[in-house]
């Protein structure tokens, strides 16, 4: 993970690219405002309080190919992740920047 300055008390962080498969996994983002995620495949996203919440495709944000930012949701006193799992048969790249 590298952090780029952006201004005071402000950053970029360029996490590792991340091959999202069938299982879901989850990235900490309790300390950022915004994720932004480049898929070069389908993907179903959630936030949740728990780094072990699984992802239910009849309920959860599908995203296309492409470039997203989200919103973190704030929960006082609580963690925040980020979920996903691909939608489709075949793993997808994703690139994650939170700032």
């Amino acid at each position: 993970m590298t952090q780029t300055p952006q201004g005071n008390n402000m950053f970029w962080s360029v996490q590792s690219a991340i091959t999202v498969g069938s299982s879901a996994a989850g990235t900490n983002v309790s300390n950022y405002n915004v994720a932004t995620l480049h898929l070069n495949g389908e993907a179903y996203v959630n936030f949740s309080s728990s780094s072990t919440a699984a992802v239910s495709t009849a309920n959860d944000i599908k995203l296309a190919a492409g470039l997203h930012s989200m919103t973190v949701p704030k929960q006082v006193g609580n963690s925040q992740y980020l979920n996903y799992a691909r939608v489709g048969g075949t793993d997808v790249a994703m690139r994650l920047v939170l700032s």
